[in-house]
């Protein structure tokens, strides 16, 4: 309900609805506005918009409608621009549940997902989850993403840069693949600060002035390491982004 935070004394989750779909958008709005635990922000019809609303304190989770025009790759899309632009948690709505398609979305940085099939009962847990770093799914996405980020795994090769910790070697090779400072808190499971103060760390170590030349220099070592005459294909080449923090089969 808006501006209360149900029992005990959490804060309300504040959520922002994102629909082309006038009548789901209101729907959405007004279930959620009288819901216990929750507070509407706004309700859009643009996506790019949402997450930069005017006079907004703080915004918990976006709820993103993937039905309509933005089926397919327009949402994929539009998953990749907003994780640019903000750093607030994606839920989409209206996806079927292939575990191809869920792994593509997860890769786009969702936090949770809802299918067609699913109730405001589902949507609401799926909201409280997202807020807690969690992504709830059934044990074959939850395969499919795990197979996944093996794959990442198996591309990503060690890069020797003496002047850096394990840890920002790790994490250098991951910027070189393209990933934003977001995507590599998901997928090593820590905290956007983090990264940010290793990302700082690593640029005053190896001496450069943006992430683009640390790359650089990382893709240079590896070449020299491994006598290539190519550097990799990066993640973000492919539509990369990364699978949210925790995942859970339900």
């Amino acid at each position: 309900m808006s501006g209360t935070a149900g029992p005990g004394t959490e804060q309300a989750i504040r959520v922002v609805v994102v629909s082309q779909v006038r009548i789901y958008r209101q729907g959405l709005a007004h279930l959620l506005d009288v819901e216990d635990g929750f507070e509407l922000v706004a309700a859009t019809s643009e996506a790019d918009t949402a997450v930069t609303l005017p006079g907004q304190a703080r915004i918990d989770v976006l709820l993103l409608d993937m039905t309509g025009d933005m089926a397919g790759s327009h949402g994929l899309e539009t998953l990749h621009r907003l994780a640019g632009l903000s750093d607030v948690p994606c839920v989409v709505m209206g996806i079927p549940e292939r575990t191809a398609d869920v792994v593509s979305f997860a890769e786009a940085g969702i936090a949770g997902y809802v299918t067609t099939e699913n109730s405001f009962t589902d949507l609401l847990d799926t909201l409280r989850s997202a807020t807690r770093g969690e992504f709830a799914c059934k044990g074959n996405v939850a395969a499919g993403i795990v197979e996944r980020l093996a794959a990442l795994a198996r591309e990503r090769r060690a890069v020797s840069l003496p002047q850096l910790t394990a840890r920002e070697q790790e994490i250098a090779v991951l910027l070189e693949s393209g990933l934003s400072n977001k995507q590599i808190a998901g997928m090593l499971h820590v905290q956007l600060t983090t990264v940010k103060n290793h990302v700082h760390k690593i640029l005053e170590k190896l001496g450069v002035r943006g992430r683009a030349e640390a790359a650089a220099m990382v893709r240079e070592h590896r070449l020299a390491e491994t006598g290539s005459g190519s550097s990799k294909r990066s993640i973000s080449d492919r539509e990369g982004s990364c699978p949210p923090t925790r995942v859970s089969a339900e």
